[in-house]
């Protein structure tokens, strides 16, 4: 399987580089940034081709392509590749709003058009499932996860914050919070979801704090209230908590978090849910089961767990947290 790249930023450095060079079967292509400077160094790292391209269309080819740049510079290359009719796989998030999302899927078939929420695949994320499914502790009552605290944010450049379009595009909303509300869909399956209250603190117009009030509706089952948050400016628990009527399940976001059950109140009397389930303990692992998944379902024609269909609620429900906001200034 042919690999092309489009971005030669962190994540690509730290993550998909690394994963897929040491998957059996994949070979890099080659490796793209309109930074060729950036790109060069990179490809001189790892051992793969750098290549240059003044226009998306002047890409070589290549049987999927990785897409891990900024969202408003991503719909010419979407377009050139699904013209060719090559696979793609884009970093998270997947686009700025619900009819964005929907016009990308519509160029592409199903299983050949990935998005990279990778803790679908972490232990804790099907532990969790597990229980759910199973209705251990009965119906879930409501949920609570809040992730971030002090920093520097994005880590970005001053001249990427200064585009206006790129900035907003990349807040932390976007670019850490689409994973918790992401996780949270995974689990609860909504069948729809009403953002009841919602505050968002800008510095500029980068929004660097963001918090809402959540109902996931279930069809016949009760509705689950949400309390979601995210933040770069403000301590969070770091947590997933899901409350029964008698206990409460919580785990930490980390790759390999433990999952307890008890009182979160009183800690040290949980138990810890021993279950001997598959999924990543690590970052890296959650990287090559997408990566593996999706290149499973593009060789099979087959419509995989990663398929962009199924990320179009969490694009969703980003754009309505930001369109029900209360904004103040940081």
């Amino acid at each position: 399987m042919q690999i092309g790249i489009i971005g030669a930023g962190e994540i690509v450095r730290q993550m998909h580089l690394p994963v897929l060079l040491g998957m059996p079967g994949v070979r890099i292509a080659w490796l793209f940034d309109t930074a060729a400077d950036r790109a060069a160094a990179l490809a001189a790292a790892y051992g793969v081709r750098a290549v240059s391209a003044p226009t998306p269309v002047d890409l070589p080819p290549c049987d999927v392509a990785l897409i891990a740049i900024p969202l408003p510079a991503r719909e010419p290359y979407l377009r050139v590749m699904s013209e060719r009719g090559t696979a793609v796989f884009c970093e998270k998030p997947f686009a700025s709003g619900a009819v964005e999302h929907t016009r990308y899927i519509e160029w592409f078939a199903p299983h050949a058009l990935g998005v990279g929420y990778m803790r679908r695949f972490y232990r804790s994320t099907r532990v969790l499932a597990h229980l759910l499914e199973n209705r251990w502790f009965g119906p879930l009552q409501s949920l609570r996860i809040g992730e971030g605290g002090r920093s520097r944010g994005s880590g970005s450049g001053r001249s990427f914050l200064e585009d206006r379009r790129l900035a907003a595009a990349r807040g932390v909303l976007t670019d850490l919070g689409t994973h918790t509300l992401d996780l949270v869909l995974q689990l609860v399956a909504p069948a729809g979801f009403v953002v009841r209250h919602s505050e968002l603190i800008l510095d500029g117009e980068v929004d660097r704090h963001a918090a809402a009030s959540i109902t996931l509706s279930r069809g016949a089952e009760p509705v689950v209230a949400l309390d979601w948050s995210v933040s770069w400016l403000t301590e969070q628990p770091n947590t997933i908590e899901l409350r029964f009527r008698d206990v409460s399940a919580w785990c930490s976001l980390a790759p390999g978090a433990e999952v307890f059950i008890g009182d979160p109140a009183r800690p040290a009397r949980a138990a810890r849910l021993g279950l001997e389930l598959d999924g990543a303990i690590s970052g890296n692992q959650a990287f090559f089961l997408e990566w593996q998944e999706f290149l499973r379902g593009v060789e099979r024609r087959e419509v995989s767990a990663v398929a962009a269909v199924s990320a179009l609620q969490t694009t969703a429900l980003a754009e309505a947290i930001r369109g029900a906001r209360r904004v103040a200034a940081a």
